[in-house]
């Protein structure tokens, strides 16, 4: 288990990085996710996202890029001010967390 699983399970958010892993993989191209969730540790309520994608399938990495945003909007997941980062055959994002991501013990 990595430390997003332990991180995820300590704050009852498995099921929606479950969620959010499955629906991004739909996305034509995308290869593979993995969630950076260590913000959540310092009470910053962000999601990273590294995604993986075949460029051979993808219709242009803007496009994918907004496919990307959309898909994580639709789970609480809103666009932060951090600039995407392109590595190759991944795209990094960095997104906010909506209510629905926090504990109750956890909102102010």
């Amino acid at each position: 288990m990595n430390d997003a699983n332990l991180i995820a399970e300590r704050y009852g958010i498995t099921q929606k990085c479950e969620f959010l892993e499955r629906d991004l993989l739909k996305i034509t191209g995308a290869t593979s996710v993995e969630f950076d969730l260590n913000g959540f540790l310092d009470n910053m309520h962000q999601v990273i996202v590294l995604i993986g994608y075949d460029f051979h399938k993808i219709k242009g990495k803007v496009r994918f890029a907004v496919e990307v945003i959309n898909t994580a909007y639709l789970h609480g997941l809103k666009e932060s001010e951090d600039r995407i980062e392109d590595y190759g055959e991944h795209l990094y994002f960095v997104f906010n967390c909506d209510s629905s991501w926090l504990k109750k013990s956890d909102e102010h």
